[in-house]
């Protein structure tokens, strides 16, 4: 095999039961890569190879530090599925534990940066299925990168009860499976992933694998930490509503058992710099983002434990006036600001830590229109607040539109600059049109902001407008009426204000809730210009059923007409009235 698509295959890496691993080049712009090759068994299924198409696709939008990303995908000659990922130089966990040298910082850090990955991969549906050391990539600054996202599950795809399907129910690392992956493939959920996870944490502190009835940890490794031991224990639960909730909820508490000893000298300096008194009260746990315009910090108050997100603004004083304003007033979709200060030069803003990441995590796959709509109520909800108390955003997206630990959306970072379109020639997706900030462009943005939600891609523009998606044509009248209207480019056809989108919001979520399968029905029967058909337009419930009343009367009249008995009963009715 001297190619494998447009790669020139170098040499073999490994071989396993699932795949083999070449080193390739990418000769376009010579660059090495690494090519995963899925095993010839699935060429005895056909319907792999649609499954592979559409979910390979999802798997390679997966972009996250702490994952290997993947550049391409295909088919080879022989039929079978390939990826085509960064090579990585470096090694890999397995071998970092085998031949030891990790000291319990370097270990935590590893583990934290995993926690990213997964948590990041199963906020878009994506669960790993084959957690294990070998598959926690080092590469030579130190950085972890998990790999073969999603891979396993190609091996779940198949119909149900035939060879594959059977021999899914042991792919992957049997020493690793939770309970529930061991038992059938269709029952893995992110959970899954979470008692993978703290398999792997037991092997990397203690130097082995929880087998059957295991020790704890510390009967291992007497220098165990309490909390940490805590930890693994309760990814390890064999019921998976009693492990962790989420990989956040894990990352959190280590961060907090590391103190910031991964973060380097000069970024804690900048961290603390220009905030008086900030390391007697806090301690910094993690640098979130750093970039030209500021940073994002991650601390601990020292005394109450509380977590609080520390952002810095560098040579801007645009959203200043903002963030003083929204100091002093509260909302649940906004996100609490508690403290502020700074000026032209530097400003810096206190706000309460919110566990879920950002909407921008979210975006890999298309959402239901049922949940874009509860997202869209809180997102609606906020930014009316703003506005009435004279506070315009002027530059929402999906990356300061946060997420809480229970679901509910928290806008973020009003009054900043346009940060993600200042490359030359680059396009603000979620300005377009390029208007001065206003109430308007707010709702030309969450308009975007709801579409890409829907259907996983920002609009695209024609002359006369957005150029609607086929998924997008789908979806309820309701919904691509609303979502059409806030995205015209002439202000006087957007909504005025975002009340006006929540009552249609509201009106939509509570006849679902009310009468979910007549509602869906109703909407399946809307124009292509998203409007809904004039009778369900003017027909409300009472109505329908007063018409329903009047065609069973008709049917009755008409059958006894038929048999001859109308007559008696107009008779009847005529001595009692």
């Amino acid at each position: 095999m001297n190619t494998i698509g447009e790669y020139e295959v170098i040499e073999k890496i490994s071989e396993g039961g699932m795949a083999t691993v070449y080193k390739g080049l990418q000769t376009s712009l010579n660059r090495p890569v690494a090519i995963k090759v899925l095993s010839d068994n699935l060429s005895e299924h056909p319907e792999i190879r649609e499954y592979f198409d559409r979910e390979s696709l999802i798997i390679a939008r997966l972009t996250h530090p702490n994952i290997i990303h993947v550049i391409d995908r295909g088919i080879t000659s022989e039929g079978m599925p390939y990826f085509v990922m960064d090579f990585v130089e470096g090694s890999d966990l397995a071998m970092a534990i085998r031949e030891g040298g990790y000291n319990t910082n370097q270990k935590l850090d590893v583990i934290i940066q995993v926690c990213k990955a997964l948590s990041y991969a199963h906020k878009n549906g994506v669960v790993h299925r084959d957690i294990k050391p070998a598959n926690v990539l080092i590469d030579s600054e130190g950085n972890a990168l998990v790999s073969d996202f999603g891979i396993a599950q190609f091996f779940d795809s198949t119909a149900e009860g035939d060879a594959l399907a059977r021999e899914s129910a042991i792919m992957g690392t049997p020493t690793y499976m939770s309970p529930e992956q061991k038992a059938s493939p269709v029952e893995v959920t992110a959970s899954s992933d979470v008692y993978s996870l703290g398999v792997l944490m037991y092997e990397l502190f203690t130097g082995s694998k929880p087998l059957d009835s295991f020790k704890a940890p510390s009967e291992v490794n007497p220098h165990m930490p309490n909390r940490l031991e805590s930890v693994i224990l309760k990814c390890l639960e064999h019921d998976p509503l009693d492990r962790f909730a989420s990989e956040d909820q894990i990352k959190d508490i280590l961060l907090e058992l590391l103190q910031g000893a991964h973060i380097q000298v000069t970024q804690k300096e900048e961290a603390i710099r220009g905030i008086a008194k900030m390391e007697d009260i806090f301690t910094l746990l993690d640098v979130i983002k750093e970039h030209r315009f500021g940073a994002v910090y991650l601390f601990r108050h020292k005394n109450t434990g509380q977590l609080m997100v520390v952002k810095k603004h560098r040579d801007t004083s645009e959203g200043f006036e903002e963030a003083k304003a929204l100091a002093t007033l509260k909302h649940k979709n906004i996100v609490d600001l508690h403290g502020v200060s700074g000026d032209k030069k530097l400003f810096i803003v206190v706000m309460e830590y919110i566990s879920g990441g950002s909407l921008k995590d979210r975006l890999v796959r298309p959402h239901s229109w049922i949940q874009v709509l509860k997202t869209a109520r809180d997102i609606c909800d906020g930014l009316s607040f703003a506005h009435r108390n004279n506070i315009i955003h002027g530059n929402l997206r999906p990356s300061n539109i946060l997420i809480s630990s229970s679901g509910i959306a928290k806008i973020a970072d009003f009054g900043l600059s346009e940060h993600y379109a200042s490359g030359a020639g680059e396009t603000n997706w979620y300005n377009i049109y390029g208007r001065p900030k206003s109430y308007g462009t707010d709702i030309f943005a969450a308009g975007v902001i709801f579409y890409e939600m829907l259907v996983g891609s920002v609009p695209a523009w024609g002359e006369d407008g957005f150029l609607p998606r086929k998924e997008f044509e789908s979806l309820p009248g309701g919904v691509r009426s609303m979502v059409s209207k806030m995205l015209s480019r002439e202000p006087e056809n957007r909504y005025g204000r975002f009340d006006e989108v929540l009552v249609l919001i509201n009106d939509m979520l509570a006849a679902y809730e009310n009468e979910p399968t007549q509602l869906v029905a109703e909407e399946k029967d809307a124009s292509p210009k998203g409007q809904t058909s004039e009778l369900a337009g003017v027909m409300n419930r009472p109505s329908r059923s007063l018409l329903a009343l009047a065609l069973l009367f008709a049917v009755a009249i008409a059958y006894l007409f038929f048999t001859g008995k109308a007559a008696f009963y107009m008779e009847a009715i005529r001595q009692l009235w």
